[in-house]
């Protein structure tokens, strides 16, 4: 118990710290926690307080992402939602994560280098028959005549 006792300096000295760097009163979970409720019981509550109240309930604020859909789904008895977000990860990354993003730029280089070897091959051969190279004699892919005419 003596030690619990001498933890909970530190845990108030740490929220002192947080409060000196900036009123918590312009924290935006705050400001939409304070604007819930009547003047005279938003000016009751210290610093510290709200502290505790965005530590316990507004530890995560509203993230914003370029694509956020929201909708209910369902019919009779039977109700889902659908949730649809994209946008930038900003989160730290385990390192199992780290290795699956790893491999899939990899994979996903991969498959863009032979998109683009293959659009250069297309436009290569494509170059060659409209100068009437022909390298191989009475042999064509037919792509030339197909889009020529």
């Amino acid at each position: 118990m003596l030690e619990q006792e001498k933890d909970a300096p530190n845990k108030n000295s740490e929220n002192v710290q947080v409060l000196q760097s900036g009123s918590i009163r312009r924290d935006p979970f705050i400001r939409a926690f304070l604007e819930k409720m009547p003047s005279d019981v938003e000016k009751t509550f210290t610093d510290a307080q709200l502290l505790q109240v965005k530590i316990m309930y507004g530890t995560r604020a509203k993230a914003s992402h370029m694509v956020d859909i929201r909708t209910v789904v369902g019919a009779w008895n039977w109700q889902y939602y659908l949730v649809f977000l994209f946008g930038r990860n900003r989160r730290d990354l385990t390192r199992a994560e780290q290795t699956i993003s790893n491999i899939s730029r990899v994979l996903i280089l991969l498959l863009g280098t032979f998109v683009l070897f293959c659009v250069v091959t297309v436009s290569l051969y494509l170059l060659k028959s409209f100068a009437g190279i022909d390298i191989l004699p009475n042999f064509s892919f037919g792509l030339w005549h197909q889009l020529s005419g």
